[in-house]
């Protein structure tokens, strides 16, 4: 596929629209820092445990339905109450913000106020006791959880940056304030100290960002409706928000293939997504909520939702650097991909060095993503060259991996079309007019001729059924007619290392469209070109093979087109 320009206009629209990041997001991005804690404080912070939590009033106990880890903290009948947690010893520094995650309930007698929770900590040994602040549940989302994020005071921050032995004595109170008669109220992932140096996150694919915080996280996700074939229109009870992830970081978007029952259908109720057949796919949020009574699985991994909860759809980065090519590569954990991640990378190296010696150019570095089709499949088939040193490669899902025989048999051919495409821009400027046809054309030839694209994928049957040996102007693919003029190079035994160098070094610029393939112009152009590419071997027969009309030989091709 040719140069993608990411669609940034269509994000920024989502942007201007967002609410503050500070008040709330979705979110499933398990807290790391509370795990590296004692075992007793990352319990006490993860709301896995519920020694040592007191309620002011109302009542206290854990639940199931929890946005990471095991358990939540259940607060129910409750109008106003103070939570308070038994001091714990804590040596890390705190955060210059801290976050808890809050679920709404569904379940609210006012309409018009849904009440609001406070965040306050007591550290008595450094003169810390400090309340971070008060946000508003008005208007959250209700039976989802939302993280909510409160700025520490640089002074508190200065207080508790310094360490003591014993360690000090932390403790932390919540305060809710709703409307009696909700809830209950749901708190998990209390995220307040910088247990151990950050981790840089890993890249992601240009369609793709980070989703915990900034626009992206108060984006309303996409609602999905699953029903019976007998009653399409249902209603469903139960719902679960599925969260894609990269590291336990929320993102941006996700293609989401799902295994269905017998006859069900899917139904967007709100939100921005396309949902086709079995698939809902987002571009732009921090989730999809989806409404079942049915069973369902999700992804090509056969995630089991978690209802009335919070799903995670976890994939996991490992990444890879040399000279000439960084790579990540993604992975969903139950997948065993045994040495994929460095076989591609080692791979895409001779690939890129091959290309390189052959077509005699060097392009940009390459950053090189190679990913499921859960991440690929969100920009429609998720092979792209960005002209920049980018490359994003979707090598599929388990059973077309199966059927290719592998990950690098499903992601190179791919893979070294793209790093053609890279060596295409190139030389772009020697070719006016609308090049996309010839482009593809001329990134699958390449990848033929160096052994990584199979015959099968380059020709002689066009994605549309035409055989490219009747000729090419019946075909109406982009990839169909660059593929059919190359393949009739490759009938005449023509297409070999030095044509491909020739083809890298125009001696001329041109101006035609290599896509309206049954006008002289472009047989001219093609004639021309290719002649010369071939060191001056014949290409009239080649041209006529292809049906494309000329002016009949070389020396007249050229004159026409004035050269």
């Amino acid at each position: 596929m040719r140069t993608l320009v990411a669609p940034a206009a269509v994000w920024l629209s989502v942007l201007m629209s967002a609410c503050s990041a500070e008040e709330a997001a979705s979110c499933d991005d398990c807290g790391e820092a509370a795990a590296a804690l004692g075992a007793e404080a990352a319990a006490a912070l993860g709301f896995e445990a519920l020694s040592g939590w007191t309620a002011s009033a109302g009542s206290l106990s854990l639940s199931a339905t929890r946005s990471e880890g095991e358990r939540a903290l259940s607060v129910a009948n409750v109008g106003y109450t103070v939570i308070q947690r038994a001091p714990l010893a804590i040596g890390d520094p705190i955060k210059s913000a801290v976050s808890i995650d809050v679920r709404v309930p569904e379940q609210q007698p006012n309409p018009w106020w849904a009440g609001e929770l406070s965040l306050a900590i007591q550290v008595p040994s450094k003169g810390v006791s400090q309340t971070l602040g008060t946000r508003s549940l008005t208007g959250l989302a209700q039976g989802t959880f939302h993280r909510l994020t409160f700025a520490v005071p640089p002074a508190v921050q200065q207080a508790l940056s310094t360490s003591s032995t014993p360690a000090p004595l932390w403790s932390f109170s919540i305060t809710l304030n709703v409307p009696s008669g909700s809830g209950p109220h749901l708190l998990d992932r209390l995220d307040v100290v910088d247990a151990g140096p950050p981790v840089a996150a890993a890249p992601l694919p240009p369609w793709l960002e980070y989703c915990d915080t900034g626009p992206c996280a108060t984006v309303a996700p996409p609602v999905v409706y699953l029903c019976p074939e007998s009653n399409p229109l249902c209603t469903p009870v139960r719902k679960t928000t599925v969260v894609p992830n990269v590291d336990g970081r929320p993102i941006s978007g996700v293609f989401l293939p799902m295994t269905l029952p017998e006859g069900a259908s899917l139904r967007l109720v709100s939100g921005a997504a396309t949902v086709s057949f079995n698939t809902v796919t987002t571009s732009y949020a921090p989730g999809i909520v989806l409404h079942s009574d049915l069973d369902v699985l999700l992804s090509y991994y056969d995630v089991a939702p978690v209802w009335n909860g919070t799903t995670p759809l976890t994939f996991e980065s490992s990444r890879q650097s040399s000279a000439i090519m960084d790579s990540v590569f993604y992975r969903h954990p139950s997948y065993d991909t045994g040495t994929a991640a460095a076989d591609l990378h080692a791979q895409g190296l001779d690939a890129v060095s091959i290309e390189r010696s052959m077509t005699g150019l060097t392009s940009e570095k390459l950053d090189a993503f190679f990913m499921p089709s859960e991440l690929g499949g969100v920009m429609g088939e998720g092979n792209w060259s960005y002209g920049d040193g980018t490359i994003t490669i979707n090598y599929g899902n388990p059973p077309f991996i199966a059927h290719k025989g592998g990950i690098p048999n499903a992601a190179m051919p791919r893979f070294a079309h793209e790093n053609a495409h890279e060596l295409y821009d190139e030389i772009s400027a020697s070719i006016s007019g609308d090049d996309s046809c010839l482009n593809e054309g001329i990134a699958d030839a390449l990848a033929f001729l160096t052994g990584y694209l199979p015959v099968e994928d380059f020709g002689p049957l066009g994605l549309t059924g035409i055989d490219f040996d009747t000729g090419c102007t019946e075909l109406t693919r982009t990839h169909d007619i660059g593929n059919c003029y190359f393949w009739h190079v490759k009938n005449a035994g023509l297409l070999t290392e030095s044509f491909m160098h020739g083809i890298f070094h125009p001696q001329h610029p041109y101006d035609f469209n290599s896509c309206t393939q049954n006008v002289e112009q472009t047989g001219n152009s093609i004639l021309v070109y290719f002649t010369e590419a071939a060191g001056g071997a014949d290409m009239v027969p080649v041209l006529d093979a292809m049906e494309i009309p000329h002016a009949g030989s070389y020396q007249a091709a050229r004159l026409a087109l004035g050269l």
